[in-house]
């Protein structure tokens, strides 16, 4: 492009200065939009996952696990937490830790650990039987049946209800806690229900 129109040199480089900021704007303007859409393609992407011990698909939008992916991973650590044997309990345990956030960890390392010992000195078993799953923003209850042996001798069967506290970071869950319901916060939510 030919910028030297004018007599003067003075007044053909006001002319190329003005071309060049110009340019300067477009780019800039064009990087803008660019940067918008690559920002709204990583934001409304779907990565969609299939572990082999899953038995759906793991997708997470925007950020947060599908309905889906919680339920499986809720079947999973209940299942490690309160189905086991004294054979089993250990190793299960240690499989459910690895489900814990870093600083939840060293609490739950010692109970987990504590049960074990237990479970194998008393040779007891128990079997849990999920039968319904209230997913909550960072909380789960689960509700079922539980049945301990000690041998062949049946100790206990009852229903439980656990409530299981999690976050999602980075795309990854962490396990907070896991606790029984008590008693008495289940019969509070039944008499304000009446």
């Amino acid at each position: 492009m030919k910028t030297s129109i004018f007599l003067q040199k003075a007044s053909n480089l006001f002319v190329e200065n003005r071309l060049l900021k110009f340019v300067v704007v477009v780019m800039a303007l064009a990087v803008a939009f660019n940067s918008l859409l690559v920002y709204r393609a990583v934001r409304y992407q779907r990565t969609v996952l299939i572990p082999p011990t899953m038995t759906g698909t793991v997708e997470f939008v925007q950020g947060k696990p599908t309905d889906t992916y919680t339920r499986d991973l809720c079947r999973r650590i209940v299942n490690l937490a309160a189905t086991y044997s004294p054979p089993t309990a250990r190793a299960q345990f240690e499989e459910l830790l690895s489900f814990y956030a870093p600083e939840a960890y060293p609490q739950a390392s010692k109970t987990w650990y504590s049960l074990a010992g237990r479970v194998e000195e008393s040779v007891v078993s128990s079997v849990f039987y999920l039968e319904k799953i209230t997913l909550g923003e960072k909380t789960i209850e689960v509700f079922g049946n539980l049945s301990q042996f000690a041998g062949d001798t049946p100790l206990a069967m009852t229903s439980k209800t656990y409530l299981i506290d999690y976050q999602v970071r980075d795309g990854r869950f962490y396990l907070l806690s896991f606790e029984e319901k008590s008693p008495s916060s289940t019969m509070q939510l039944g008499e304000n229900r009446k």
